[in-house]
């Protein structure tokens, strides 16, 4: 029998014109930052992907990966740097955001990514990822 994996403890919401992503517990200490708040206007779109169709995650810090189990913090510099904060999802939050922004992308595991994007996708708008070869 496979062991289910607990998410990480992440909220997500918009206020004040901003995204607003909260870590709680032992995902804040590993990723190093407690709270994100990304401007609505540096957001590109949001969508669900699997997380193995994601561009890779480059120079990690600060953070932690673990390949598998736990991608948290900090990878890649300058323009495609990202923020991760997932343990074994397959299907992930993904926030897509303009070069001005702080990261380029923010992957996210949540309980229901679908149905978070479904509410986020009125304010920030959809991100359709190219197709990789």
């Amino acid at each position: 029998m496979k062991k289910l994996s607990r998410p990480p403890a992440v909220d997500v919401d918009v206020v004040d014109g901003e995204l607003v992503v909260r870590l709680h517990g032992l995902g804040m200490v590993v990723a190093c930052r407690r709270i994100l708040r990304i401007p609505a206007e540096h957001v590109r779109g949001v969508a669900v992907q699997h997380r193995d169709r994601l561009p890779g995650l480059g120079f990690q810090f600060p953070g932690v990966a673990l390949p598998g189990v736990l991608y948290a913090g900090s990878f890649g510099l300058g323009d495609d740097r990202s923020f991760w904060h997932v343990r074994r999802a397959e299907m992930v939050l993904r926030v897509e955001c303009h070069t001005q922004a702080e990261f380029r992308r923010i992957v996210l595991q949540v309980p229901d990514p679908a149905d978070l994007a479904r509410r986020l996708r009125p304010i920030f708008g959809a991100y359709v990822p190219p197709q990789l070869v």
